[in-house]
């Protein structure tokens, strides 16, 4: 039984824009002094329990996601976009309706091993072992250059704590595509060139000597490698989800580098979705 699924489709936004740069998608109106860039989203939830019997015992589990799903952002072709959204939340390369993945996911209790049998419910009872794995994916920032996205999945299968993995990314407009760090760097740009700038900003963001970051929580022989970059507030962030470079208890570190920082090492077109004042 297929139930709890809400589509909210938002109104067509208009996004006023003060003209200060940018590419522009949109139509122009006063004289030039403001853009207007339509946006359309649908915001989707939807969620099923279960009722879950193992060798040692039952359980629940409940499935939830959240989604704003893009249907319009200025004149922009958004395919790739989309179809990005669907391989990060649900990992999905086959499925290319979002409604389908959504049912897909919700139908799939492949997440915890050795079930028995399971059957769907229409509540969750209190005081019981439950399971969950919930998806969201939400809008963190839109312009007419680029938009920025974070896809969060937590997953709990028992034990002392959820597992949680962010997924932040940008997808250019001008480009097409989600930017990452082959498409974001001038050709010879090495994780080497950039590792320096990233413990910097780190050591900054943590207050400690750039060869003491050991002291903020930071497990310095993993930080050996950029995160998964991202632009938001005319900031580049490199992202790590927990453990990749610190305990559990750190929690997730977004590294904050300034646009000036790695000037000399962006590709034009990247340096142009920041705003040209460094």
């Amino acid at each position: 039984m297929e139930r709890k699924y809400c589509f909210l489709a938002s109104a067509a936004l208009a996004l006023a824009l003060t003209a200060c740069g940018g590419s522009g998608s949109g139509r122009k109106a006063d004289a030039g002094l403001i853009n207007e860039f339509q946006v359309s989203e649908i915001l989707m939830t939807a969620d099923k329990d279960y009722r879950i019997s193992m060798d040692y015992g039952d359980a629940y589990l409940e499935l939830y996601t959240s989604v704003h799903w893009p249907e319009r952002l200025g004149s922009n072709d958004i395919s790739v976009l989309q179809d990005s959204l669907l391989y990060f939340a649900y990992g999905d390369t086959a499925v290319t309706d979002i409604r389908a993945a959504i049912r897909a996911y919700l139908d799939n209790t492949s997440i915890v091993e050795g079930i028995k049998s399971v059957t769907e419910v229409d509540s969750l009872p209190a005081d019981t072992m439950t399971y969950f794995n919930n998806v969201t994916a939400s809008v963190m920032e839109v312009n007419e250059d680029m938009a920025t996205y974070q896809v969060v999945s937590s997953t709990y299968l028992g034990g002392a704590h959820p597992m949680t993995s962010v997924r932040p990314f940008t997808y250019s407009f001008a480009q097409g595509q989600v930017l990452g760090f082959d498409n974001m760097f001038l050709p010879g740009v090495t994780a080497d060139s950039i590792m320096p700038v990233i413990r910097t900003a780190l050591a900054r963001q943590l207050s400690v000597p750039v060869d003491a970051l050991d002291r903020g929580g930071i497990f310095v022989s993993q930080l050996t490698y950029p995160g998964k970059p991202y632009i938001a507030s005319n900031t580049l962030y490199f992202h790590y989800d927990p453990y990749e470079i610190g305990p559990y208890a750190l929690g997730p570190v977004d590294v904050a580098v300034y646009p000036d920082e790695v000037d000399r090492f962006l590709r034009p077109d990247v340096k142009n979705l920041f705003d040209q004042g460094f």
